[in-house]
Protein backbone atom coordinates (compact mmCIF):
# COMPACT_ATOMS: atom_id res chain seq x y z
CA UNK A 1 0.00 0.00 0.00
CA UNK A 2 1.26 3.48 -0.39
CA UNK A 3 0.54 5.98 2.46
CA UNK A 4 0.30 9.66 2.36
CA UNK A 5 -0.07 12.77 4.85
CA UNK A 6 -1.67 15.77 2.89
CA UNK A 7 -3.97 18.48 3.32
CA UNK A 8 -7.48 18.73 1.77
CA UNK A 9 -9.32 22.41 1.15
CA UNK A 10 -6.75 23.04 4.24
CA UNK A 11 -7.46 20.17 6.57
CA UNK A 12 -4.52 17.77 7.62
CA UNK A 13 -5.08 14.40 7.02
CA UNK A 14 -3.69 11.15 5.97
CA UNK A 15 -4.86 8.75 3.20
CA UNK A 16 -4.13 5.99 0.96
CA UNK A 17 -3.62 5.93 -2.74
CA UNK A 18 -6.10 4.08 -4.68
CA UNK A 19 -5.52 1.76 -7.60
CA UNK A 20 -7.22 4.26 -9.86
CA UNK A 21 -4.60 7.24 -8.31
CA UNK A 22 -6.66 8.99 -6.43
CA UNK A 23 -6.45 9.10 -2.68
CA UNK A 24 -8.96 8.01 -0.21
CA UNK A 25 -9.35 10.46 2.60
CA UNK A 26 -8.84 8.30 5.96
CA UNK A 27 -10.76 10.18 8.33
CA UNK A 28 -14.19 8.17 7.65
CA UNK A 29 -12.60 5.12 7.45
CA UNK A 30 -14.03 2.82 11.29
CA UNK A 31 -11.36 3.12 13.64
CA UNK A 32 -8.59 5.20 11.88
CA UNK A 33 -6.40 7.21 14.23
CA UNK A 34 -5.58 10.52 13.68
CA UNK A 35 -2.51 10.37 11.88
CA UNK A 36 -0.13 8.40 9.85
CA UNK A 37 1.91 8.59 12.64
CA UNK A 38 -0.86 7.44 14.63
CA UNK A 39 -1.26 4.23 12.90
CA UNK A 40 2.67 3.29 12.31
CA UNK A 41 2.98 3.43 16.16
CA UNK A 42 -0.41 1.34 16.47
CA UNK A 43 -1.64 -0.65 13.46
CA UNK A 44 -4.79 -2.48 13.47
CA UNK A 45 -5.59 -4.97 11.47
CA UNK A 46 -9.06 -4.26 10.87
CA UNK A 47 -8.23 -0.52 9.64
CA UNK A 48 -5.93 -1.90 7.85
CA UNK A 49 -7.91 -4.25 6.09
CA UNK A 50 -10.38 -1.60 5.66
CA UNK A 51 -7.77 0.44 3.93
CA UNK A 52 -6.77 -2.29 1.56
CA UNK A 53 -10.49 -2.28 0.62
CA UNK A 54 -10.86 1.25 0.19
CA UNK A 55 -7.37 0.98 -2.15
CA UNK A 56 -9.38 -1.52 -4.43
CA UNK A 57 -12.96 0.77 -4.57
CA UNK A 58 -10.95 4.22 -5.59
CA UNK A 59 -12.91 7.07 -6.12
CA UNK A 60 -11.04 9.31 -3.77
CA UNK A 61 -9.75 12.93 -4.20
CA UNK A 62 -7.50 13.65 -7.14
CA UNK A 63 -3.88 14.03 -6.33
CA UNK A 64 -3.46 17.55 -8.17
CA UNK A 65 -6.26 18.44 -5.24
CA UNK A 66 -4.05 17.83 -2.20
CA UNK A 67 -1.31 19.72 -0.98
CA UNK A 68 1.36 16.63 0.32
CA UNK A 69 2.50 16.92 3.79
CA UNK A 70 5.79 14.97 4.62
CA UNK A 71 4.38 11.29 5.11
CA UNK A 72 5.50 11.65 8.89
CA UNK A 73 5.17 14.60 10.34
CA UNK A 74 7.02 15.06 13.50
CA UNK A 75 9.02 11.35 14.00
CA UNK A 76 11.71 11.26 16.81
CA UNK A 77 14.39 11.25 15.25
CA UNK A 78 15.81 11.67 11.30
CA UNK A 79 19.32 10.21 10.64
CA UNK A 80 21.03 10.42 7.62
CA UNK A 81 24.36 8.15 6.50
CA UNK A 82 27.42 10.18 5.52
CA UNK A 83 28.92 9.06 2.27
CA UNK A 84 26.91 5.53 2.06
CA UNK A 85 28.21 5.15 -1.56
CA UNK A 86 30.64 3.20 -3.58
CA UNK A 87 32.08 5.77 -5.48
CA UNK A 88 32.36 8.06 -2.46
CA UNK A 89 34.00 5.35 -0.88
CA UNK A 90 36.13 5.23 -3.50
CA UNK A 91 38.07 7.86 -3.03
CA UNK A 92 38.87 7.74 0.83
CA UNK A 93 41.69 7.89 2.25
CA UNK A 94 39.99 5.65 5.20
CA UNK A 95 36.55 3.87 4.37
CA UNK A 96 34.21 4.02 6.88
CA UNK A 97 34.20 0.57 9.02
CA UNK A 98 30.65 1.22 10.08
CA UNK A 99 27.65 3.84 9.30
CA UNK A 100 28.67 6.94 10.09
CA UNK A 101 25.56 8.97 11.45
CA UNK A 102 23.98 12.15 11.40
CA UNK A 103 20.53 14.06 12.59
CA UNK A 104 18.27 16.34 10.44
CA UNK A 105 15.44 18.02 12.44
CA UNK A 106 11.73 17.19 11.92
CA UNK A 107 11.26 21.31 11.24
CA UNK A 108 13.50 20.56 7.88
CA UNK A 109 10.80 18.28 6.30
CA UNK A 110 8.30 19.50 3.66
CA UNK A 111 5.98 17.52 1.15
CA UNK A 112 6.11 16.67 -2.31
CA UNK A 113 5.70 19.56 -4.62
CA UNK A 114 6.94 22.14 -1.73
CA UNK A 115 9.29 24.35 -2.87
CA UNK A 116 12.91 24.44 -1.29
CA UNK A 117 13.96 28.02 -0.29
CA UNK A 118 17.26 28.53 -0.71
CA UNK A 119 19.30 31.90 -0.29
CA UNK A 120 22.09 33.30 -2.09
CA UNK A 121 24.26 33.74 1.34
CA UNK A 122 23.49 29.85 1.47
CA UNK A 123 26.30 29.47 -1.07
CA UNK A 124 26.35 26.35 -3.08
CA UNK A 125 23.78 24.31 -2.06
CA UNK A 126 22.54 20.90 -4.07
CA UNK A 127 20.23 17.68 -3.52
CA UNK A 128 21.07 14.50 -2.41
CA UNK A 129 18.64 11.77 -3.48
CA UNK A 130 17.99 8.77 -1.33
CA UNK A 131 15.95 5.86 0.00
CA UNK A 132 14.48 6.80 3.22
CA UNK A 133 13.47 3.68 5.74
CA UNK A 134 10.73 4.20 7.75
CA UNK A 135 10.74 2.46 11.54
CA UNK A 136 7.50 0.18 12.17
CA UNK A 137 8.56 -1.07 15.62
CA UNK A 138 10.30 -0.40 18.50
CA UNK A 139 14.00 -1.46 17.99
CA UNK A 140 16.72 -1.49 20.26
CA UNK A 141 20.01 -3.92 18.96
CA UNK A 142 18.40 -5.54 16.07
CA UNK A 143 20.40 -8.09 14.13
CA UNK A 144 20.68 -7.32 10.75
CA UNK A 145 18.95 -10.58 10.14
CA UNK A 146 15.99 -9.29 11.55
CA UNK A 147 16.39 -5.53 11.04
CA UNK A 148 14.46 -5.58 7.83
CA UNK A 149 11.21 -6.76 9.91
CA UNK A 150 11.34 -3.65 11.59
CA UNK A 151 10.76 -1.51 8.85
CA UNK A 152 7.04 -0.24 8.28
CA UNK A 153 7.87 1.00 5.15
CA UNK A 154 9.84 3.29 2.38
CA UNK A 155 9.90 6.31 1.14
CA UNK A 156 12.61 8.90 -1.22
CA UNK A 157 14.23 11.85 0.98
CA UNK A 158 16.02 14.82 -0.88
CA UNK A 159 18.96 15.78 1.51
CA UNK A 160 19.50 19.21 0.65
CA UNK A 161 22.52 20.15 1.71
CA UNK A 162 24.58 23.49 1.86
CA UNK A 163 28.44 23.15 1.41
CA UNK A 164 28.51 26.81 1.91
CA UNK A 165 26.81 26.80 4.92
CA UNK A 166 29.55 24.14 5.96
CA UNK A 167 32.49 25.90 5.38
CA UNK A 168 31.23 28.78 7.76
CA UNK A 169 30.33 26.21 10.37
CA UNK A 170 34.00 24.44 10.17
CA UNK A 171 37.07 25.04 12.16
CA UNK A 172 40.46 24.38 11.99
CA UNK A 173 42.39 23.76 15.64
CA UNK A 174 46.01 24.02 15.83
CA UNK A 175 47.65 21.94 18.90
CA UNK A 176 50.67 23.67 19.95
CA UNK A 177 54.21 22.11 19.30
CA UNK A 178 55.35 19.24 20.94
CA UNK A 179 51.63 18.00 21.89
CA UNK A 180 51.22 15.42 19.59
CA UNK A 181 47.86 17.06 17.92
CA UNK A 182 46.70 16.39 21.68
CA UNK A 183 43.46 14.23 22.36
CA UNK A 184 41.92 14.76 18.73
CA UNK A 185 45.66 13.94 16.91
CA UNK A 186 45.85 10.48 18.62
CA UNK A 187 42.61 9.37 17.42
CA UNK A 188 43.28 11.12 13.90
CA UNK A 189 46.49 8.90 13.78
CA UNK A 190 44.96 7.24 10.49
CA UNK A 191 45.16 10.74 8.91
CA UNK A 192 47.67 11.05 6.12
CA UNK A 193 49.77 14.36 7.13
CA UNK A 194 51.61 16.27 5.07
CA UNK A 195 54.35 17.12 7.38
CA UNK A 196 54.77 17.71 11.62
CA UNK A 197 52.68 21.24 11.48
CA UNK A 198 49.57 19.31 9.53
CA UNK A 199 49.51 16.71 12.36
CA UNK A 200 48.98 19.54 14.77
CA UNK A 201 45.91 20.24 13.11
CA UNK A 202 42.27 19.16 13.59
CA UNK A 203 39.42 20.27 11.36
CA UNK A 204 35.75 19.96 12.48
CA UNK A 205 32.88 20.39 10.84
CA UNK A 206 29.11 20.98 12.44
CA UNK A 207 26.20 19.98 10.09
CA UNK A 208 23.04 21.26 12.18
CA UNK A 209 22.69 24.38 9.30
CA UNK A 210 24.36 22.69 5.83
CA UNK A 211 21.89 19.61 6.47
CA UNK A 212 18.98 21.31 9.45
CA UNK A 213 17.78 24.54 7.77
CA UNK A 214 14.31 24.63 7.01
CA UNK A 215 12.98 22.70 3.41
CA UNK A 216 16.36 21.08 3.41
CA UNK A 217 14.57 17.60 3.95
CA UNK A 218 11.65 16.98 1.07
CA UNK A 219 9.96 13.61 1.60
CA UNK A 220 7.45 11.47 0.05
CA UNK A 221 5.01 11.82 -2.16
CA UNK A 222 3.85 8.59 0.30
CA UNK A 223 4.98 5.63 2.08
CA UNK A 224 5.18 2.29 0.65
CA UNK A 225 4.73 -0.27 2.74
CA UNK A 226 7.82 -3.01 3.35
CA UNK A 227 5.53 -5.98 1.85
CA UNK A 228 5.69 -3.96 -1.39
CA UNK A 229 9.20 -3.81 -1.64
CA UNK A 230 10.64 -7.40 -1.04
CA UNK A 231 14.33 -6.41 -1.17
CA UNK A 232 15.50 -2.49 -0.53
CA UNK A 233 19.02 -3.24 -2.16
CA UNK A 234 18.22 -3.54 -5.69
CA UNK A 235 16.06 -0.09 -6.04
CA UNK A 236 17.09 2.10 -8.97
CA UNK A 237 17.64 5.56 -8.16
CA UNK A 238 16.95 8.29 -11.13
CA UNK A 239 17.53 11.89 -10.71
CA UNK A 240 16.60 14.97 -13.10
CA UNK A 241 17.25 18.49 -13.13
CA UNK A 242 13.74 19.27 -14.93
CA UNK A 243 13.80 17.14 -17.46
CA UNK A 244 17.00 16.32 -17.99
CA UNK A 245 18.41 13.15 -16.40
CA UNK A 246 21.68 13.77 -13.82
CA UNK A 247 21.96 10.75 -11.98
CA UNK A 248 21.23 7.07 -12.17
CA UNK A 249 21.97 5.01 -9.72
CA UNK A 250 21.32 2.25 -7.52
CA UNK A 251 20.63 0.96 -4.04
CA UNK A 252 22.94 -1.74 -4.90
CA UNK A 253 25.85 0.91 -4.79
CA UNK A 254 24.88 1.28 -1.07
CA UNK A 255 28.18 0.57 0.85
CA UNK A 256 26.81 -0.52 3.98
CA UNK A 257 22.92 -1.83 3.19
CA UNK A 258 19.50 -1.53 4.54
CA UNK A 259 19.63 -3.91 7.20
CA UNK A 260 23.51 -3.01 8.06
CA UNK A 261 22.51 0.37 8.33
CA UNK A 262 19.34 -0.31 10.36
CA UNK A 263 21.36 -2.46 13.10
CA UNK A 264 23.74 -0.27 13.55
CA UNK A 265 21.98 2.31 14.41
CA UNK A 266 19.84 0.46 16.96
CA UNK A 267 23.12 -0.40 18.57
CA UNK A 268 23.57 3.37 19.75
CA UNK A 269 20.22 4.43 19.98
CA UNK A 270 16.71 3.30 20.00
CA UNK A 271 14.40 3.28 17.09
CA UNK A 272 10.93 4.42 17.41
CA UNK A 273 8.19 3.91 15.03
CA UNK A 274 8.02 6.61 12.64
CA UNK A 275 11.73 7.66 12.84
CA UNK A 276 13.06 8.21 9.74
CA UNK A 277 16.59 7.08 8.30
CA UNK A 278 17.74 7.93 5.06
CA UNK A 279 20.76 5.42 3.61
CA UNK A 280 23.05 7.15 1.35
CA UNK A 281 23.19 9.72 -1.70
CA UNK A 282 22.95 8.73 -5.27
CA UNK A 283 25.97 9.44 -7.12
CA UNK A 284 26.30 7.82 -10.69
CA UNK A 285 26.32 10.46 -13.24
CA UNK A 286 24.19 9.61 -16.09
CA UNK A 287 25.63 9.48 -19.44
CA UNK A 288 25.56 12.74 -20.98
CA UNK A 289 25.05 14.19 -17.95
CA UNK A 290 25.78 18.10 -17.06
CA UNK A 291 27.17 17.63 -13.80
CA UNK A 292 30.06 15.34 -12.99
CA UNK A 293 29.49 15.04 -9.08
CA UNK A 294 26.46 16.06 -6.92
CA UNK A 295 28.18 18.63 -5.42
CA UNK A 296 27.64 20.22 -9.01
CA UNK A 297 23.98 20.32 -9.31
CA UNK A 298 23.63 23.66 -7.64
CA UNK A 299 20.38 24.28 -7.06
CA UNK A 300 20.87 28.65 -6.86
CA UNK A 301 21.19 27.98 -11.09
CA UNK A 302 18.39 25.86 -11.55
CA UNK A 303 16.59 28.64 -12.88
CA UNK A 304 13.10 27.36 -11.71
CA UNK A 305 13.54 24.01 -12.98
CA UNK A 306 12.01 21.22 -10.46
CA UNK A 307 14.30 18.79 -8.70
CA UNK A 308 13.32 14.98 -9.16
CA UNK A 309 14.18 11.78 -7.61
CA UNK A 310 12.33 8.88 -8.78
CA UNK A 311 13.20 5.88 -7.24
CA UNK A 312 11.63 2.19 -8.11
CA UNK A 313 8.92 0.20 -6.37
CA UNK A 314 8.18 3.64 -5.05
CA UNK A 315 7.52 6.65 -7.08
CA UNK A 316 8.56 10.39 -7.92
CA UNK A 317 9.55 13.03 -5.70
CA UNK A 318 9.82 16.60 -7.08
CA UNK A 319 10.03 20.16 -5.82
CA UNK A 320 11.10 23.54 -7.16
CA UNK A 321 13.82 26.19 -5.80
CA UNK A 322 12.24 29.19 -4.18
CA UNK A 323 14.19 32.25 -3.85
CA UNK A 324 14.30 34.92 -0.42
CA UNK A 325 16.07 37.85 -0.03
CA UNK A 326 18.86 37.61 2.89
CA UNK A 327 17.38 38.87 6.02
Amino acid sequence: MRLCSISIDGTPTWGVVAHDGTIVDARPIAGAPATLHDHIESPDPGVLGRLVDAAARGGGVDQADVVWLPPVRRPSKILGVAINNIIGQRIAHRPFANPAFFFKPSSALVGHGRPVVVRESYGVTHPEPELAVVIGRHTKEVSEADALAHVFGYTIINDVTSPGLKAEDSIELIAPPGSGGGAYGRLLSWRSNRDDDHARSNYLTYHARSKGTDTFGPIGPWIVTADEIPDPNVLGVNSFDGDTPVFVDSTANLLFPVQRVVSHASAYMTLLPGDIIHCGTSMKAADGSPYRGITDWDMRRVDGRPMRISIEGIGTLSNSVQWERDR
